[in-house]
């Protein structure tokens, strides 16, 4: 259900307000609304995100040093409030230290650099016998110092006032020209007509040879630099809870101080404006008295214009569907929540779609180690339970389907199997239990009835579900004739003509006419309605008509959504075949005569089995997610729900790394 909203105000004195937003930040009660703009800096904020930007730093910078968690580790480490706020000291000297370490790491990798790129240019004049500083020019003689093209070199040896001497035998070959000074103008113009590139020796001694003999030493140098600095870095790996720890105190404090440039002040007090749950008001309002006795706590319902955030509540098992409604949308305020109607269709649709029992059983089993050992929250807890049972519905119809990890009783004839295979569908045959329904593989058009009858139960129950909401709100004519009469259409068409639809599925079924008749007048009401009221907003009876004969073309909508249920067949005849499939490409690894080669062909097999299984379990299971959803947010929701919702965002705790404890 939807959660009633109030808005808050709240008036206290100045002194008074850091104690407030600490209490109100840790009963996470209140949503702070913006009621004051302030183009003033906070120093204080501004401080205390720049804390967290270098602790931010730190972190990644050791991460990749730190010891890794296990798999299985809870996600948040659970912590109380004054001990990540005890690791701040001790975290700010080690993220002094670590931005250290990487401002040495940067400017060692920098020149590094410099002299890598210095050598790779001195590496074509290693042949220069001549030191690099007595290359320039004099009194009498002009130097030219560069690089040009091979093909010019005729050309520059047609010049008689040039002296040229080339230092390798490349396409662009590094050349040094002289000439005599009072030929350095021409020489000069005669450069602009090959191509040549001008080159500067750097500031070295020696020779070429020798300044590469000296960056090299440079470079080994700057290496180990760089290790030891590295090492020094992965030393700071075991600091990152400590880094983590001060990181998610330090935003804790830059949230609540930064909901003080939403209030309104006058000279001594503030004032505050938010949204609050109804159902905790008193709580809110307990939190404050035991701060101060000198305060002013307004509530009042939402005004027309005003948009509060949506929150809804369900029970226990309701609760993780939250998070698959989430991910389509919020419910608007004042609407419907569609949660606790869309989960037993959510769990029994998802069941269908995977309907084996052992795949059934891995979800089952992988969702409850997920929960207890890594204890996740938000999103990922409501996904990891919504897969528990969707996980135990795929062992249910697993059971009326007749699939365990592909293996069904039939499959030992029909593929052919040996070995355990064979052993395992002759188990299931003797049980005489196994499928208790049906098998989609001998009966595919009783199940794709069956997939179809479900969908219609569905997208009834999602007009009924419209209706009731309608009622509730006094609205019965939408209700009746927006609602209702979908019902009546929609029933009454697959009641009167089941029996034909029946035969042309293959099996007939006789339905009497004290059924049939009727159902086919219901459905007649039920499209009259449609007619005469679905535009009853107007006043033109002629347009009232028209509208209606409008809206009851809607009745292919209705169809084509029917037929979408079809994927539930495919997805999980899909599964079961696939698995099969699998059994028996793995089943042939055991068919060697030779004992050794069995037995390699056994381990084989079971690797394969293994690492198949879980492929077509984790791919089938994530189609079963989406396109159950899909099925919900669609067919379902799109006959009575309003998305739209704004998240419900109080002040509180929002955390990273630690889960802040009592």
């Amino acid at each position: 259900m939807i959660v009633s909203m109030k808005r808050v105000s709240l008036v206290a004195l100045k002194s008074d307000q850091e104690s407030i937003l600490k209490a109100l930040q840790e009963a996470g009660t209140v949503q702070v609304l913006k009621i004051a703009e302030s183009d003033s800096q906070d120093p204080e904020t501004d401080a205390v995100n720049a804390r967290i930007q270098r602790l931010s730093e730190s972190i990644g910078a050791v991460k990749p040093y730190a010891k890794k968690a296990g798999f299985l580790a809870p996600q948040k480490r659970e912590m109380t409030l004054q001990g990540i706020r005890d690791d701040v000291p001790k975290a700010e000297e080690a993220a002094d230290e670590i931005e250290e370490l990487l401002h040495t790491q940067s400017h060692l990798t920098a020149e590094r650099e410099k002299a890598l790129s210095t050598r790779q240019a001195l590496e074509p004049w290693v042949r220069l016998s001549a030191p690099m500083s007595a290359i320039k020019n004099t009194p009498r003689v002009h130097y030219f110092i560069g690089v040009c093209a091979s093909k010019d070199q005729p050309k520059i040896a047609e010049q008689d006032y040039l002296e040229a001497e080339y230092y390798t035998e490349t396409a662009s070959v590094p050349t040094i020209l002289a000439c005599r000074e009072e030929d350095a103008r021409n020489v000069q113009n005669f450069l602009k007509t090959i191509d040549w590139q001008d080159f500067v020796f750097p500031k070295m001694d020696g020779t070429p040879g020798e300044a590469i003999e000296a960056l090299d030493r440079k470079i080994a140098g700057i290496d180990a630099e760089l290790l030891t600095t590295q090492e020094q870095l992965e030393a700071h790996g075991d600091a990152i809870e400590v880094l983590q720890n001060a990181f998610d105190a330090e935003t804790i404090d830059s949230e609540r101080l930064s909901v003080r440039n939403d209030l309104g002040y006058t000279a001594r007090a503030f004032v505050l404006e938010g949204w609050a749950r109804s159902d905790e008001i008193e709580k809110t309002e307990q939190v404050i008295r035991s701060v101060t006795d000198a305060y002013s706590f307004e509530t009042r319902d939402p005004e027309e214009g005003e948009e509060p955030p949506s929150v809804v509540r369900n029970n226990k098992f309701v609760t993780p569907f939250e998070e698959v409604q989430t991910l389509y949308s919020r419910p608007t305020y004042g609407t419907i929540d569609g949660t606790p109607y869309m989960t037993p269709f959510y769990i029994l649709l998802f069941g269908l779609m995977l309907s084996d029992t052992g795949y059934g059983l891995l979800l089952m089993l992988g969702s409850l180690l997920y929960v207890k050992f890594k204890k996740p929250s938000g999103m990922s807890g409501g996904i990891s339970r919504v897969l528990f049972w969707g996980g135990l519905s795929t062992v249910v119809w697993g059971v009326l389907t007749g699939s365990f990890f592909g293996i069904t009783k039939a499959s030992a004839s029909t593929i052919e199997l040996g070995g355990v295979f064979s052993q395992i569908s002759l188990f299931f045959e003797r049980l005489g239990i196994f499928p208790m329904l049906l098998d989609p593989m001998q009966n595919p058009m009783i199940m794709l009835g069956l997939c179809f009858g479900l969908g219609i139960l569905h997208i009834v129950a999602g007009y009924i579900v419209g209706a009731i909401d309608k009622f509730g709100k006094g609205d019965w004519k939408a209700a009746v004739f927006d609602q209702l009469s979908w019902v009546l259409i929609t029933l009454g068409l697959v009641i009167g003509f089941f029996p034909a639809i029946s035969g042309m599925a293959g099996f007939s079924i006789e339905l009497p006419k004290s059924v049939t008749m009727p159902a086919l007048i219901a459905a007649g009401v039920g499209a009259l309605m449609v007619v005469l009221f679905k535009g009853r907003a107007k006043k033109n009876p002629l347009k009232r008509v028209t509208s209606g004969l409008g809206g009851l073309y809607d009745v292919t909508s209705v169809l084509a959504d029917i037929l979408s249920y079809a994927r539930l067949f495919a997805l999980g005849i899909a599964t079961g075949v696939i698995g099969q499939v699998f059994n028996m490409l793995c089943n042939m690894l055991t068919g060697a005569s030779n004992p050794v080669l069995k037995v390699i062909g056994g381990v084989g097999c079971v690797i394969l089995l293994v690492l198949l299984h879980t492929f077509n379990v984790a791919i089938n299971a994530l189609g079963a997610f989406v396109h159950c959803a899909r099925l919900q947010y669609v067919e379902f929701y799109g006959k009575f729900y309003e998305s739209g919702g704004k998240e419900f965002t109080p002040l509180s705790y929002r955390t990273k790394h630690v889960r802040v404890s009592d």
